[in-house]
């Protein structure tokens, strides 16, 4: 399939929000955005990434999300020749949403372990303690000490505890300092990525890599994009990308 004047982007794009919103967020949405990528070079599939990325509905930002994650994994529906024409093409036609996706620069603020004693409530556990207790535990103060130490493989743990919150997760998500890795978790966890509060609090902490926060932008209201692209603490490639969404999505 070659680029021409007869495609209609904004056609195709609804007809792959349709598709994609009809499947469970998750893997095999983000496979069936990358299949759906693949069926089209990548000039016009820089242009239904637009269209779909500018789209203010919740079929838009639902696609646009698994778009988005459909680049971050390792797809080989989508080959490092294949994105390499994407960013070529998306650079081309001025398209800064899409080649900040397949960019992978560090975090803003990079983290440095902490010299602090560490918790004396928590020294005594091994680290498979550690994990179940953050996995089972309902002790809130114990979670939040296990929360606060920002272990990833303990957080993954915590993160599958029926008894966590969502203002409890938008806390360790806000913490900063912060393990890139923790953020990372974070975004892993099919049930706390699509909370908008939770998305935003990761998309705003400068020391999460960018390349996560930045999948995570496409599927955030207008109104959160407005906040995150005034925020001075948020890596330039993530402000740079919620200002555009924010000032090119349709109004009302």
């Amino acid at each position: 399939m070659i680029a021409g004047a007869g495609f209609d982007a904004a056609a195709e794009a609804r007809a792959v929000a349709r598709r994609l919103g009809a499947l469970e967020e998750g893997p095999i949405r983000a496979r069936a955005a990358a299949r759906a990528l693949a069926a089209l070079d990548p000039d016009r599939a820089a242009r239904v990434m637009a269209v779909l990325l500018r789209g203010a509905s919740p079929a838009a930002r639902i696609a646009a999300a698994a778009v988005a994650q459909a680049l971050a994994d390792p797809d080989p529906e989508l080959p490092y020749a294949w994105r390499a024409e994407l960013y070529l093409a998306a650079h081309g036609r001025g398209l800064d949403e899409i080649t900040a996706l397949l960019l992978a620069p560090p975090p803003l603020k990079r983290f440095a372990e902490p010299r602090d004693k560490p918790d004396a409530k928590l020294a005594h556990l091994t680290l498979g303690h550690k994990k179940a207790f953050a996995r089972t535990h309902r002790d809130p103060d114990l979670l939040a000490r296990l929360a606060a130490e920002g272990e990833p493989v303990v957080v993954r743990e915590l993160l599958r505890n029926a008894q966590l919150t969502e203002p409890f997760v938008v806390r360790i998500a806000a913490r900063r300092p912060c393990r890139p890795g923790t953020l990372r978790c974070i975004v892993e966890s099919r049930r706390w990525r699509i909370r908008p509060a939770v998305a935003l609090a990761v998309a705003r902490n400068p020391y999460a890599e960018p390349e996560v926060a930045l999948k995570l932008v496409p599927a955030l209201a207008t109104a959160d994009l407005a906040e995150l692209s005034r925020d001075g603490t948020v890596h330039p490639l993530v402000r740079g990308m919620a200002e555009k969404l924010a000032r090119e999505r349709p109004r009302g």
